[in-house]
């Protein structure tokens, strides 16, 4: 049985009536994770809680930098912590599902409490991600290939000739139905339903926004030209985030007072140069380097620099670095590591992503500091 603990990310207001600590003193007290908040359902965990909810809700203003990582192996089973999503630090803001975002019917009984538990306790923002490849991807109901299974049976298709029936009548479903894939305007109204069914199933299954992993060329191995490999694959891409925006991002909320995310990380230079306004946070796979982001001035705030914990998750690689830098344009929007979980094996566990949210608080804090000096100054 494991019986480690984990020290929490702990909100520098912590309950009504006891002390408050700055920014900087996130991650300084100690709490254990098994008997600790997690297990707690009184009024002082509710305050706890409310105050940490209150915390992350100050992303959707750019208040501060945040904590970002894709999460895999997501398994709430049993006496060992690390495929919880509960045993996360309590300051992690946003968390990209890399092992999947199951819908109501598929998601177990243990997941649903997991998910919950976060979201609506701790204020964690969990979002869908998926290599956006082709037209009706992950939102294709299984239905539409019913027939053709009968059919592939009964006159003994190749497996090519199946899944070349499937894709004309996946295509079929969403109304691309000249099947040429230089009918853009086809296409582009196909994509138009295709934005609203991935946004809402983002409502029906309570996700709380959507990572496009936009990774053309060798990323892809799915494309079929209605997307990605498509001729006009940047005016279609851009055209679909901009469909996205009208249901989540922050054109859909011009007043920030609340919304799902809308993010991208890959190949994100279109979605820069394009549509920048639409887009919550740019997450640079900065793997084993520190970005400069002066060039992408002046919305250095959107950007989340990220290490890659699937290859560094002993040592924490360069996640230190990137979070203690700052862009002399402004300040980042944030920092995190591609499958942080596996950082919940280093001792203390979550090592590495405690000590970088705490470095990445505290230039922030010091940035700040003296931009509110400089104005003082100027005022006098």
């Amino acid at each position: 049985m494991n019986n480690k603990f984990t020290k929490f990310l702990i909100f520098p207001a912590l309950v009504a009536g006891m002390a408050m600590f700055s920014c900087t003193e996130v991650e300084k007290i100690p709490v254990e994770h098994i008997g600790g908040y997690n297990t707690m359902d009184n009024e002082e965990s509710e305050a706890y809680y409310a105050n940490l909810r209150e915390y992350k809700d100050q992303i959707y203003a750019y208040g501060r930098p945040v904590a970002f990582g894709w999460f895999s192996d997501w398994a709430p089973y049993g006496a060992a912590r690390g495929g919880y999503l509960t045993s996360v630090p309590d300051s992690m803001d946003i968390i990209s599902m890399w092992s999947g975002a199951p819908g109501r019917f598929e998601i177990t009984p243990e997941q649903k409490k997991d998910k919950e538990f976060v979201q609506k306790k701790k204020g964690i923002k969990l979002l869908e991600v998926s290599l956006l490849s082709h037209l009706g991807k992950g939102r294709t109901p299984e239905s539409v290939y019913a027939d053709l299974y009968v059919q592939a049976e009964e006159e003994g298709w190749s497996d090519s000739q199946l899944e070349q029936a499937k894709k004309l009548a996946r295509w079929d479903y969403w109304g691309f139905t000249s099947h040429d894939l230089s009918n853009f305007e086809e296409l582009k109204a196909a994509h138009t339903r295709f934005a609203k069914a991935l946004c809402d199933s983002l409502v029906v299954n309570e996700w709380d926004g959507f990572d496009i992993d936009w990774e053309p060329g060798s990323g892809f191995n799915d494309a079929d030209g209605t997307l990605a490999n498509n001729p006009r694959q940047t005016d279609l891409i851009i055209h679909l985030v901009k469909e996205m925006g009208k249901y989540i991002g922050p054109m859909s909320d011009p007043e920030n007072k609340g919304h799902k995310l809308l993010c991208v990380d890959g190949v994100i230079g279109t979605f820069v140069s394009s549509c920048p306004e639409y887009i919550d946070y740019f997450i640079l796979q900065s793997y084993g380097r520190v970005d400069g982001l002066d060039g992408y001035a002046p919305n250095t705030h959107k950007f989340i620099l990220t290490e890659n914990f699937e290859q560094y998750a002993v040592d924490g690689g360069r996640l230190l670095d990137q979070a203690r830098y700052m862009p002399s344009s402004g300040y980042k929007g944030g920092v995190g590591a591609y499958r942080f979980q596996k950082d919940y094996d280093n001792t203390p566990d979550y090592k590495w992503m405690r000590k970088a949210i705490q470095e990445n608080q505290r230039v922030f804090n010091e940035w700040k500091a003296a931009q509110e000096g400089t104005a003082t100054e100027n005022e006098q």
